[in-house]
């Protein structure tokens, strides 16, 4: 059994991720609701709950400001949204967990599981941190970017990583230093997190970085170097595109 808090300005989305939450995961206790940023940090410092559902979007800020208080937060986080690209992109970028409106109970029952074995871990200080790092500063190079492993989550640096490689339905992460990373996401996913850091998709299999890119040569059909070395094919149908974009970045 584990604690929670609900955080939501409409009262008909409290009530109905309540019902779900009964339904659905019995091993939750709902400790109370809270419906503005304020309320939901006074509950959280006298409750104590052990998992926030936070909605994204809150009056006066978003749920984001809530967190922004808490130096060392004890609480795993679900965070609960309508579709807000970036709100999602700073989300997935930490590998954090969160449910898109309307809530799906099989999703909601994942997102619990997932909860649930991570309470034993002292990662949600580390992970809620980079969230706020990366939100605070769009497009700085520095920021941590989670990757999933076999081995767990790897915290990069944007500026470490060349480029980025499909592997059946996988990614590998090519770095400045060290081995590659295989990670179980795919390259489209990756796409998405890293366009407003200036990466580009050359072709089906490969995302590169543009402070990577050492020479484009005609030769082939076009081919990119990077600062590793690696000699990649540029797409035909994306040569044009992808030439206009350099020039853009420059």
């Amino acid at each position: 059994m584990f604690t929670t808090l609900i955080i939501d300005d409409e009262a008909h989305a409290r009530d109905s991720l309540s019902k779900m939450l009964s339904l659905n995961c019995p091993e939750i206790k709902i400790l109370s609701h809270a419906d503005s940023i304020d309320d939901a940090y006074e509950k959280i410092i006298k409750l104590k709950p052990d998992l926030l559902f936070l909605d994204v979007e809150m009056p006066n800020g978003t749920g984001f400001d809530l967190l922004t208080r808490f130096s060392k937060p004890n609480f795993k986080v679900i965070f609960v949204t309508g579709f807000d690209q970036y709100a999602l992109n700073a989300i997935k970028f930490s590998a954090l967990d969160y449910l898109l409106k309307p809530i799906n109970a099989q999703e909601l029952k994942d997102a619990v599981a997932k909860a649930s074995l991570q309470f034993n871990s002292n990662s949600s200080i580390d992970d809620l941190k980079n969230l706020l790092t990366t939100l605070q500063n769009p497009r700085n190079k520095k920021n941590k970017l989670a990757i999933p492993t076999q081995q767990g989550l790897e915290m990069i640096e944007i500026q470490e990583i060349i480029h980025c490689e499909a592997a059946n339905g996988y990614t590998i992460i090519h770095l400045q230093e060290g081995k590659p990373l295989l990670s179980s996401r795919d390259l489209k996913t990756y796409q998405e997190l890293l366009e407003d850091y200036d990466f580009y998709r050359i072709h089906d299999s490969h995302l590169i970085a543009h402070f990577h890119v050492q020479k484009v040569l005609n030769e082939d059909g076009g081919i990119v170097i990077l600062s590793n070395d690696s000699k990649l094919p540029i797409a035909r149908r994306r040569k044009s595109d992808f030439l206009d974009w350099l020039k853009n970045n420059n």
